[in-house]
């Protein structure tokens, strides 16, 4: 009789543990939408191993703290606005979507041993069932909308509102690279580099003479084998996420900038033309760019448009006590 009781004990903790019911208090409400104290830990955690950091061997400081912090706010914020404007725009999961998410968490589970294995996994990774769920329904309202917005933007972009989107986000980008890198790998001294640098800005000045034949100082000065006299073209997009390209569009057509210092180099950069028949040639690629960009304006406004409540359960949460609210 004890062994019976015992096993049904067992199994009425798994069957709490795996509810719906959430023992934890509100930590961040967006837009009437609430997130509690288990799935913030959850998203400091995820910063956390995102440095690459063991909460029991480091210390973590208020620094640390205040980083990890931010970013799972801000974690918190995108994923909390998809899901109203998903809501807003009556977007809801399809049947096969539904079970695709239940069949991959079944398959979860018997990957990993069982509901107890699953439940040992959920705790290592600063986990509740519920949060778990919602975690793998991210992807999916993010992609709902995202298709939502590509549909809405078929109509939106004429081909005179997609050619004036052309005109002023691309550019075809030339530049003389100038590198601190030795022939063995390693990065030179610091006096040779301010020479690099000194020499990097000499370049820069020569290219801005009204006279100047950039193609001629690229052939003289350039060490990257890459870049060749035709040059590559690049979207807003692409050169926001390139490090050494932020500043390209701050230039006008045929101006060169000063030198960016970067860890690898100095690169002198300017900023051509697209040549006249690209547009035709790349039609859909800059569709889809344009489709990006306006994706990421409309979330970046989204995200001013819903009040955010933060707790002060927030401020008592850090990176070494979190698995304490994580149930």
């Amino acid at each position: 009789m004890k062994k019976i009781l015992t096993a049904t004990l067992v199994c009425a903790l798994l069957l709490s543990l795996l509810c719906g019911c959430s023992p934890s208090p509100t930590a961040v409400t967006v837009g009437g939408n609430k997130v509690d104290a288990s799935e913030y830990a959850f998203y400091l955690n995820y910063n956390r191993l995102s440095t690459g950091e063991d909460s029991g061997t480091i210390l973590f400081d208020d620094e640390d703290n205040a980083i990890a912090r931010e970013a799972a706010l801000e974690q918190i914020l995108t994923a909390e606005v998809v899901r109203l404007k998903c809501r807003e725009f009556e977007l809801e999961f399809s049947d096969t979507q539904k079970d695709t998410l239940e069949k991959a968490k079944e398959q979860l589970i018997e990957s990993l041993g069982g509901s107890k294995a699953y439940l040992d996994y959920l705790k290592q990774s600063m986990l509740t069932d519920r949060t778990y769920d919602k975690f793998q329904e991210n992807s999916y309202y993010s992609s709902m909308l995202y298709n939502y917005m590509m549909t809405d933007s078929e109509s939106y972009y004429t081909d005179e509102s997609l050619r004036q989107y052309f005109t002023s986000h691309y550019a075809t980008v030339k530049y003389i690279f100038f590198s601190f890198i030795d022939e063995d790998g390693a990065t030179m001294d610091k006096e040779i580099c301010q020479g690099i640098i000194d020499l990097a800005q000499t370049v820069s000045r020569m290219a801005q003479a009204p006279d100047a034949d950039f193609d001629a100082l690229m052939a003289e000065y350039n060490e990257d084998v890459s870049m060749t006299a035709d040059g590559f073209p690049i979207s807003t997009l692409e050169a926001d996420s390139t490090e050494y390209l932020t500043t390209l569009f701050d230039l006008e057509e045929n101006q060169v900038g000063e030198p960016v210092i970067q860890s690898d180099g100095c690169y002198v950069i300017k900023r051509c033309p697209v040549s006249a028949g690209y547009y035709d040639e790349n039609q859909r690629d800059i569709f889809l760019a344009a489709c990006n960009e306006r994706f990421e304006q409309s979330m970046t406004q989204w995200k001013t448009e819903y009040p955010v409540k933060i707790a002060r359960i927030v401020e008592e949460i850090n990176l070494s006590n979190l698995a304490e609210y994580v149930k």
